[in-house]
C-alpha cells in the first residue's frame, strides 16, 4: 500500500533501517566498544595501575608494622611481633626488612619463612637506607630493577620510625613488578578468546531480544493499517514489554472509539437525514397541494401555509441545533461569564412554556427564598434549562406534569426538571447524552426535535464544570438535574 506524503513535508532521503537492524548493530558496537576499553587499558595502563596497587600495599603494611612497633606495649614478646611481621608480609605478597638505626638487629620476614622471597633485597635495602639518612623526609620510595637474575622491577618503600620505649627502628618493604609482564601476555590471549565469544554471544541476545521487541511492533503495524481502512473489529495483541502491553491497550481502546463514533456518525446521518426528509416532504406536498387545490381558496391555502412555516421552522430549528453543537464542541463559542442570579434566570425561561397550560400541562417552579447567585455564562445556562423542559414536554405522556426545582446541596444549588413521561431505559441512560441519541419511545407519540438538546446541555454544563446527571425508570419519568457552585446566597 502506497503512502501519500502530504505537500510542503520533505521526504528523508536517508535509507530507513529496521529495528531489528538496529539493535543487532548497537549490541555488536557496545560489545566492540567494551572489548576495545579492555585492549586499551590492558595496553596503556595495567602497568601503571598495578605499580601504584603494589605502592598502596607496601606503604600500608610498613605503616601497620610501624604503629605496631612504636605503640606495643613493654609485654610485647620477640616471637608475637615476628608472627605478626610475616603475618604482614604474607597477606600482601611482599618482602618485609625491618632494622635497627645503628645496625645492632635486624628481622626479615624471609627469616620467618613467610612473604615473597627476594634476591638481591640488601642492595635495594641498602640504597634506602642511605636515601633515609642523607634526607630530610621520614619515609621514601623509589622503583629499581635487579640485572640478577631476570632484570625484574621492584618497588621499594622505606620508613624511619621512632619510639619512646624502644630504639628507633628503619622499616623496609619490596615489592615485585616481575609478575607482571607474563601475566599481560597471558590476559591478553584470554582477552582475545573473551572478546570473540562475546561478540558471538553478543549478537545471539542481539537477534533475540531485536526479535522479541521488534515482532510486535511488526504485527501492531499490520493491524495498525487494517485499522486505518476501517476495520474497527482489528485486536492488537501486547508484547513482552510493558510499554508494548500499554500502546497495545491504548490502540484497542482507541479501535473501539472509532467503532462508536462510526456507529455514531451513521446513525447521526440517518437520523438527520429522517428529520430533513421528514419536513420537506410536508413541504412539498402541501405547496403541491396549493398549486393543484386551495390555490384559490383563502381558508384551505393559508391553513397549507401555516404547516409549511412549521415544517419550515423545524428545520430551521435543526440546522440551528446542530450549528450550535459543532461549534461548541469545536471550541470556537466563548463564554461570557458573569455573576448572576441563576432562579431569576430560570424563572425568565419558565414563563415562556406557561401556555403550555393551555395544552393540559401542568407546569409548576419549586423557587428558594431569596437569590442564588452563581458564576457563569447567563444565556448558556438558561439555554440549558430550557432544553431540559422542552425535552420534559416532549416526552410527557399522559401525566402531563413537569416541575422545574432548586435545592441546596453543601456549597453548591442544584437545577433539577422532572417529568412523569415515559422514562428512559436503563440502556440508554449513559448513552442519552450523546449527540442524536433519542430515547427509546415505543408505545408513543413520535416526539418532534432535533435530538440535540441534551448534547448541547451536556456541552454548556461540562465548559462550567459542572456536575450532571439524569434519574429515570420507564414509565415513570425522568429527572434531569445539574449544579453550580453558589457564589452568594441573599
Amino acid at each position: 500500500m502506497k503512502i501519500k506524503i502530504p505537500e510542503g513535508q520533505k521526504k528523508d532521503k536517508r535509507p530507513v533501517k529496521e529495528l531489528r537492524y538496529r539493535i543487532t548493530v548497537s549490541f555488536i558496537v557496545f560489545a566492540v566498544v567494551l572489548m576495545a576499553l579492555l585492549w586499551i587499558f590492558q595496553s596503556v595502563f595495567l602497568d601503571k595501575y598495578y605499580e601504584f596497587a603494589m605502592s598502596r600495599r607496601c606503604s600500608a603494611a610498613v605503616k601497620t608494622v610501624a604503629d605496631y612497633y612504636a605503640h606495643a606495649g613493654d609485654d610485647i614478646s620477640y616471637d608475637s611481633f615476628v608472627s605478626f611481621l610475616g603475618e604482614k608480609a604474607s597477606d600482601n605478597d611482599i618482602y618485609i626488612w625491618i632494622e635497627s638505626t645503628d645496625g645492632t638487629f635486624y628481622i626479615s620476614s624471609e627469616s620467618v619463612g613467610q612473604g615473597r622471597f627476594m634476591m638481591n633485597s640488601r642492595e635495594l635495602i641498602a640504597q634506602a637506607r642511605r636515601m633515609l639518612k642523607s634526607g630530610d623526609s621520614t619515609t621514601v620510595s623509589f622503583t629499581a630493577k635487579d640485572r640478577v637474575p631476570d632484570d625484574a622491577s621492584r618497588y621499594i618503600y622505606g620508613k624511619y620510625v621512632e619510639s619512646s620505649s624502644r630504639n628507633p627502628v628503619y622499616i623496609y618493604a619490596i615489592a615485585s613488578l616481575a609478575p607482571l609482564g607474563p601475566a599481560v601476555g597471558i590476559i591478553r590471549s584470554q582477552l582475545l578468546i573473551v572478546t570473540i565469544i562475546a561478540l558471538i554471544i553478543g549478537f545471539f541476545i542481539a537477534r533475540f531480544t531485536s526479535k522479541r521487541l521488534a515482532t510486535p511492533i511488526t504485527d501492531m503495524e499490520i493491524k495498525a493499517r487494517e485499522l486505518a481502512k476501517g476495520n474497527y473489529d482489528t485486536h492488537f495483541e501486547g508484547g513482552n514489554y510493558k510499554e508494548l502491553t500499554d500502546l497495545a491497550a491504548t490502540l484497542n481502546q482507541t479501535a473501539a472509539d472509532l467503532k462508536a463514533s462510526d456507529a455514531l456518525q451513521k446513525d447521526l446521518i440517518a437520523n438527520v437525514s429522517h428529520d430533513l426528509r421528514t419536513p420537506l416532504t410536508m413541504i412539498k406536498s402541501y405547496a403541491e397541494l396549493i398549486r393543484d387545490i386551495s390555490g384559490n381558496d383563502p381558508s384551505r391555502r393559508d391553513e397549507h401555509l401555516s404547516v409549511i412555516i412549521q415544517e419550515t421552522d423545524r428545520l430551521d430549528d435543526l440546522v440551528g441545533d446542530i450549528l450550535t453543537l459543532s461549534k461548541m464542541q469545536a471550541g470556537v463559542v466563548e463564554m461570557e461569564m458573569e455573576d448572576f442570579d441563576i432562579q431569576e434566570a430560570a424563572e425568565s425561561v419558565f414563563s415562556t412554556y406557561m401556555v403550555m397550560e393551555q395544552e393540559g400541562f401542568s407546569l409548576h417552579f419549586d423557587k428558594l427564598p431569596g437569590a442564588i447567585t452563581v458564576y457563569g455564562d447567563r444565556r448558556k445556562i438558561q439555554q440549558v434549562i430550557s432544553n431540559l423542559i422542552s425535552n420534559a414536554i416532549r416526552y410527557s405522556r399522559d401525566v402531563k406534569d413537569v416541575r422545574l426545582s432548586f435545592a441546596l446541596e453543601g456549597g453548591s444549588v442544584m437545577c433539577s426538571v422532572a417529568d412523569k413521561g415515559i422514562g428512559i431505559a436503563e440502556d440508554d441512560l449513559q448513552k442519552i447524552w450523546n449527540r442524536y441519541q433519542k430515547a427509546s419511545r415505543q408505545g408513543t407519540r413520535s416526539a418532534q426535535g432535533t435530538g440535540l438538546g441534551l448534547s448541547i446541555a451536556s456541552e454548556i454544563l461540562e465548559k462550567h464544570g459542572a456536575q450532571y446527571g439524569v434519574e429515570s425508570k420507564p414509565g415513570e419519568g425522568s429527572r434531569f438535574w445539574f449544579t453550580l457552585p453558589v457564589k452568594q446566597q441573599s
